[in-house]
């Protein structure tokens, strides 16, 4: 059996795919797959596994231990029960958003917590798939859902040091294949995934999707933990007092970064697709485009996915 991690990252659809394979969890069967999703791993499953360093506990060390022989006997069992590949869809594996605020730094202890939870998985693993987005997207829809959640706007010092931070994308990705360097990882840009889960699906699993399979799908174009509207979040902040006006863009978003800051965001995500484009040095593949004909014929070797930039999807080609 072989095991796929999906890592997120968040706000990238994460929800969306996840609710998507909890749907259709008996045509995964079908099809000799089964997938550990969020109602699985945050009820115990990863105990003592998903914490930064500075909080890890001789306690949590031997939990974490025990967490790892419970995950091994558990694919064993689906082994014995004829699945050839199990999906874990779990972003708080990679970091949790909070994380990303408080350090205001991209997912800062990325290695350090995929490392304790390599022992349970990495002879298994051949698969992890990264959904990665335009800094200014990312960062403004954590940043909303802060708001949303009680905290304050962020005034335009938090703002720089999120546009000035220095870990990226790349950098991140480069954690991922230190930590599992016999999986293949994969990067699917969510501006072009993030509303098709079914795409998602077969890149986590390298199954063709037949018309007739998709078909039968549920929730194939079902949209979860949309972003708020500006109406939701001017709600907010005037319940905390803020009743100035709020900046929109032409697409019905919040602008909490201006011209100059969002136009350094879009060209640090444009140097880390051309780098990706370019082969990654070998660390990850890049698909722009999943046709499900194309993810069949997956070299798993390694090297750049031929990608496709005619396509004409914001934040990228």
């Amino acid at each position: 059996m072989h095991v796929t991690l999906h890592l997120g990252a968040h706000r990238t659809g994460a929800t969306t795919l996840q609710r998507f394979l909890g749907r259709n969890a008996h045509l995964l069967a079908e099809e000799g797959v089964a997938a550990w999703l969020p109602p699985q791993t945050r009820r115990g499953l990863l105990a003592g596994l998903v914490r930064q360093p500075d909080q890890i506990t001789l306690q949590l060390e031997r939990q974490g231990r025990h967490s790892c022989g419970r995950l091994r006997m558990r694919q064993h069992q689906l082994e014995r029960r004829g699945i050839s590949r199990l999906l874990v869809a779990e972003q708080n594996l990679l970091g949790t958003a909070a994380n990303c605020l408080k350090s205001e730094r991209l997912y800062p202890w990325a290695f350090e917590r995929l490392d304790r939870i390599v022992p349970a998985f990495h002879e298994r693993c051949d698969r992890i798939v990264l959904s990665i987005r335009a800094y200014d997207r990312f960062w403004a829809s954590l940043l909303t859902q802060q708001v949303l959640n009680g905290f304050p706007a962020p005034d335009r010092a938090a703002l720089d040091r999120l546009v000035t931070q220095p870990r990226r994308w790349r950098r991140v990705i480069e954690e991922i294949a230190a930590a599992f360097p016999r999986a293949q990882v994969i990067i699917c840009p969510s501006e072009r995934f993030a509303a098709r889960p079914e795409r998602q699906f077969a890149t986590m699993t390298g199954l063709s999707i037949s018309p007739g399979f998709a078909s039968r799908m549920a929730g194939v174009r079902s949209w979860e933990a949309r972003g708020a509207t500006p109406e939701d979040i001017c709600e907010v902040m005037a319940d905390c007092g803020h009743l100035a006006p709020i900046p929109i863009s032409s697409d019905d978003r919040w602008l909490l970064f201006d011209r100059d800051q969002r136009e350094a965001l879009v060209a640090q995500y444009a140097e880390d697709l051309a780098w990706l484009r370019a082969g990654a040095n070998g660390h990850a593949m890049l698909i722009e485009r999943a046709d499900t004909g194309d993810l069949r014929n997956m070299d798993m070797t390694g090297g750049p996915f031929p990608d496709d930039r005619q396509e004409n999807t914001p934040g990228l080609g």
